[in-house]
C-alpha cells in the first residue's frame, strides 16, 4: 500500500509571537521558525489507510528518516516555515535541511507552534460534483510527545461547498482556500483515508 502526502504552501499565514511563525532554530541560509523539533528522525512507525480514518495497518515499504526544518516557500519567501521532507540517511537528511527547499515529499506546517501543534492542509484531489465543489482535503497534525518524539497525523476529508458566488460554477472557481473552510461544515466531512506516523530524534540540525 502507497499513500502520497499533498503540500499546501499558498495559505499565506503571518508572524506573530505566539509561534505562527518567527524567529527561533534555524536551518539554511538564514532560514528560521519559532520551534525546537528541528531535526532528523528516524521513523518508527508509519501506518496508514486507504479507506478510511481506523483501522490503520503498517506502510510498506515505509520511509526511513524525516527532517523537520525551516524552509521558504516559492511564493512568499519572506514568510519562513515550518517543512518535514523524508529523507534516507542522516547525513542526507542534514543536507536537505541546508538546502532548505521548499518540500516536494513531505509536510509544511502553515500555522501552530510546538505546545499546540503544528497543522498543514493539502489538496488531493478537487472538481466539480453537479453544481457544487469537491475536494479531498489532507490535514497534517504535527505533535511532540516527549522531548525526542514527534507524531504525525494526516486525515483525508472529503469536502463538499459551493463555488465562488460570484462564479458561474466552473472548476475553476472552487479555490483550495474554500475546500478547507469546508471541513468545520455540518456535517462533518467523510475521512476517506488516513496516515500515521511516530519518529524518534536521532539529530538536531
Amino acid at each position: 500500500m502507497h499513500r502520497s502526502i499533498f503540500l499546501m504552501t499558498s495559505l499565506i499565514i503571518g508572524c506573530s509571537g505566539s509561534g505562527m511563525m518567527g524567529c527561533g532554530d534555524s536551518s539554511g541560509d538564514g532560514v528560521s521558525v519559532d520551534s525546537a523539533l528541528t531535526g532528523v528522525y528516524e521513523i518508527t512507525s508509519y501506518q496508514g489507510s486507504q479507506e478510511s480514518c481506523d483501522d490503520l495497518t503498517e506502510v510498506s515499504p515505509s520511509p526511513d528518516y524525516l527532517v523537520l526544518y525551516a524552509f521558504r516557500p516559492n511564493d512568499t519567501p519572506e514568510r519562513p516555515r515550518l517543512g518535514g521532507a523524508f529523507c534516507g540517511d542522516p547525513d542526507g537528511c542534514r543536507a536537505l535541511a541546508q538546502e532548505a527547499p521548499e518540500p516536494t515529499i513531505g509536510y509544511s506546517f502553515l500555522e501552530g507552534n510546538d505546545q499546540a501543534g503544528w497543522r498543514g492542509w493539502g489538496i488531493e484531489s478537487s472538481g466539480g460534483l453537479n453544481d457544487q465543489c469537491r475536494a479531498d482535503v489532507q490535514t497534517h497534525t504535527l505533535s511532540s510527545t516527549s522531548s525526542d518524539e514527534i507524531a504525525i497525523e494526516t486525515r483525508t476529508m472529503r469536502t463538499v461547498f459551493p463555488p465562488d458566488p460570484e462564479s458561474q460554477g466552473n472548476q475553476a472557481d472552487c479555490s483550495n482556500a474554500a475546500a478547507i473552510t469546508a471541513l468545520d461544515s455540518e456535517p462533518p466531512p467523510a475521512c476517506v483515508g488516513a496516515l500515521s506516523l511516530r519518529g524518534t530524534r536521532e539529530s538536531s540540525l
